[in-house]
């Protein structure tokens, strides 16, 4: 430590989740410890909210920030901007469920009278 240092230290811890666009923040602690007299400092962040129970990246809302954007943090095929997928889920995150799909059935008609098979 230099002379003219101050003997207190601020340590800021963020959380982000991370998505093709942009890193989203969705939680932060900031602890500020006197170092007036020797010793160790301790600092739990047992409450920190990260969890990502699928793995693809993206935090479920809560936590004091309730900033995630996961809207099924049970399935690592939803997360916002995921493919979406003909399967009667949400997995864009948008709040619907099978948009910008063309869920229709086709059938081949051999000879051009306007009927399928």
């Amino acid at each position: 430590r230099k002379a003219d240092w101050g003997r207190d230290v601020e340590i800021t811890v963020r959380a982000f989740e991370k998505g093709c666009a942009a890193e989203q923040l969705v939680d932060e602690r900031k602890q500020t410890f006197s170092f007036a007299s020797a010793g160790r400092q301790e600092w739990l962040l047992e409450d920190l909210h990260t969890a990502d129970e699928d793995g693809d990246g993206f935090v479920s809302p809560g936590g004091p920030m309730n900033r995630g954007t996961d809207c099924d943090d049970r399935r690592a095929t939803a997360f916002p901007g995921a493919l979406e997928l003909c399967n009667g889920l949400d997995d864009n995150c948008d709040g619907r469920m099978e948009t910008g799909v063309a869920n229709r059935v086709w059938y081949l008609d051999k000879d051009r009278d306007g009927f399928g098979r």
